[in-house]
């Protein structure tokens, strides 16, 4: 069976993550997972570089709320 649309490489990739058991995300295929942790994080950014980050999305109209569930705004603190 032929899906249109597909590769046949993306094809072969999900018959494969079908085949194995769910990953504690949910996700059969990690790539589907998310890039970023789902926490605070620094990204292992200086911390020069880190408050300049939080500036920077501060200044792109982010919250305090978005701001502290994305980033641990008390180290960008100067």
């Amino acid at each position: 069976m032929t899906t249109p649309g597909i590769p046949p490489a993306l094809r072969a990739r999900r018959g494969a993550a079908d085949r194995l058991p769910p990953l504690a995300c949910g996700h059969r295929d990690p790539l589907l997972c998310l890039a970023a942790p789902p926490g605070p994080s620094t990204y292992g950014l200086t911390p020069a570089q880190f408050a300049a980050e939080v500036d920077r999305c501060r200044g792109r109209g982010w919250s305090e709320a978005d701001l502290a569930a994305r980033f641990d705004t008390a180290r960008a603190a100067p």
